[in-house]
């Protein structure tokens, strides 16, 4: 090899790196900003931009949190090891102090690691603030464990668990704990955690929580973020739900009238938005909830057009499985105490005998008419279809609890609902706070008046749902009031009165109103009905309590009945009779 090609190969190398920073250049040139002149940068940096894969597009970038990871070098897995050990031992040793500075720097070591954010925001709001005695002193480290997941979202911008988390947080946490009285009062009086310009109502912890969670789907809608692993059904009912729970606690509190009436309809509304929302099923199929009734209809009209390709055939079909039936299946079928495991078995073989589903008419139709046989196959097809799509309306529609919740809404915006409400909130407070009993009593039962109003006038409402366990609580304070004032629901006058026996009946958990209630379906049981006449001519003989035969004229053991006797004759002559004598 002589010296002049090594220099040719080198010069060749030298030639070949020059030709391609050429391209490099161009696909990582950086984007300029500012001055006259600016530029979206190269290839790199227009992708980085267009998808925001930037550190700048995730969230915040802080400058002690980059410098501390930097200097730990390749040790920072050792390190986070260890400040999440020094967390357990504080939390472990009721040091908070020691424990807070721990999560501050656990977070600066790991500000892009999901986990810290959620999991150290519980432990603060959840198992610390559940080890003091003062509440507030509870109030500070549940206000501290939100204090930290928005410090979080600071870092992780857009992060739909992050958001979904502090909704749950400032809504069930502050809302739904047992000091949820003392804590939503602090939390409408803490300004570092509201806005500074934010009106008294926008300081509920409902309506902040619903914000929050409205975010959170806004980033899904928006498609910024995947919702990963969470529950379609449940993650979009959020909003919604923390709207129902702000009017329910405005009530609760003693806000009634025009204010909780349109906390009600915006529920409601919500409501029916997020029925009406397009979202994955867990078939993975795309379903609205609202679309039940739809599909409903949309099958008792396939299943007619079916029957309309063989009319009566269905009826035959029944005839004929019900004159194939063994006489072991129509025992069983009729028996009616208790079944032994073979008549069971019977029963339900009989039962699907005569069950005429519209896979066993498309099936006959298709033998008895083999020229409509493609007809019949795209409805059974279709009619499969739609019954599937009901099947996953209704599993995910269960989750969430769509039905009640929709009627629910309905029936609190119903003016004897609120009214009621508004009574038995003063009932409560005559009785408790100015001694008025009988003034107490007379406006709980006017209350369940109009409740048992409400309940017959709204559809899908029923008195062993939720709501009728929420008036249950209710009944008891009323059967309280009922004992001091030495009375009860046993008592024939009030018992009779009481319009709401049959939510009892189903809601009474203590078995408190026992005794009332089978008294009152004893008297209800017990009430005379009127009977049959004997005769069509004289229907007014149903409502006599005994009959008594008539006694004709000239019976020789009548003597002085004969003349009444005449006198019913004048009597059913009438007018002409009379003008003849």
């Amino acid at each position: 090899m002589t010296p002049n090609n090594s220099l040719y190969r080198k010069i060749a190398y030298l030639g070949g790196i020059v030709v391609l920073l050429l391209p490099l250049f161009w696909l990582g040139q950086p984007a300029t900003r500012g001055g006259d002149e600016q530029s979206k940068g190269g290839v790199l940096e227009q992708l980085r931009d267009e998808y925001e894969l930037g550190q700048a597009d995730i969230g915040a970038i802080d400058p002690a949190s980059e410098a501390i990871r930097l200097a730990t070098l390749g040790a920072r897995g050792i390190a986070t090891s260890l400040l999440w050990s020094k967390v357990n031992h504080y939390k472990m040793t009721e040091d908070w102090t020691g424990m807070e500075a721990t999560l501050k720097q656990l977070a600066k070591l790991q500000p892009y690691f999901i986990a810290v954010w959620r999991y150290q925001s519980w432990n603060l709001s959840y198992n610390v603030s559940v080890e003091l005695d003062d509440v507030k002193d509870r109030f500070f480290y549940v206000k501290e464990g939100i204090k930290y997941l928005k410090e979080g979202i600071g870092y992780n911008r857009d992060n739909p668990y992050l958001l979904d988390d502090l909704g749950w947080f400032i809504g069930n946490k502050i809302g739904r704990a047992d000091e949820h009285e003392q804590y939503r009062t602090l939390f409408k009086a803490d300004d570092e955690l509201h806005a500074p310009d934010a009106r008294p109502e926008q300081r509920d912890n409902w309506i902040v929580s619903k914000d929050w969670y409205q975010r959170a789907v806004n980033v899904i809608d928006a498609g910024r973020k995947s919702i990963g692993t969470k529950n379609p059904t449940i993650f979009f009912s959020n909003p919604a739900k923390s709207q129902i729970n702000y009017a329910e606690a405005i009530e609760h509190e003693g806000a009634f009238g025009e204010r909780a009436r349109r906390a009600w309809e915006t529920a409601a509304r919500m409501w029916r938005n997020y029925g009406t929302r397009e979202m994955m099923s867990s078939f993975g199929v795309l379903i609205r909830l609202e679309d039940r009734e739809r599909w409903d209809q949309e099958l008792k009209d396939l299943i007619a057009e079916l029957e309309s390709l063989a009319p009566g055939l269905r009826d035959q079909m029944e005839q004929e499985a019900e004159d194939g039936l063994t006489p072991e299946e129509e025992a069983a079928r009729a028996k009616t105490g208790e079944l032994s495991e073979e008549e069971r078995v019977l029963r339900m073989d009989a039962e699907e005998k005569l069950q005429i589903t519209p896979q066993k008419l498309a099936a006959r139709i298709a033998k008895d008419n083999p020229e409509k046989a493609s007809t019949v196959r795209r409805l059974a097809n279709e009619i499969d279809a739609a019954n599937k799509r009901i099947r996953m309306i209704d599993s995910n529609a269960g989750v969430s609890n769509y039905e009640y919740w929709r009627a629910r809404c309905e029936f609190e915006q119903t003016p004897e609902a609120l009214k009621a409400q508004e009574l038995r909130y003063q009932a409560h407070i005559l009785w408790k706070e100015e001694g008025q009993q009988r003034e107490a009593k007379a406006l709980y039962e006017e209350a369940f008046d109009l409740w048992a109003k409400a309940f017959a006038e709204t559809e899908g409402m029923p008195v062993d749902s939720a709501t009728g366990g929420d008036i249950m609580v209710f009944v008891e304070e009323y059967g309280e009031l009922l004992d001091q004032l030495e009375l009860s629901l046993a008592d024939e006058e009030l018992g009779d009165k009481f319009p709401l026996w049959d939510l009892v009946e189903v809601n009474d958990q203590t078995r408190a109103f026992t005794e009332a209630l089978t008294a009152y379906k004893a008297r209800v049981n017990a009430a005379p009905k009127d009977r049959e006449a004997d005769s069509l001519i004289n229907p007014s003989e149903a409502l006599t309590d005994v009959y008594t035969p008539r006694v004709e004229q000239g019976d020789d053991d009548a003597d002085g009945e004969a003349e009444p006797a005449e006198d019913e004759a004048a009597a059913d002559d009438g007018p002409a009779a009379a003008e003849s004598e």
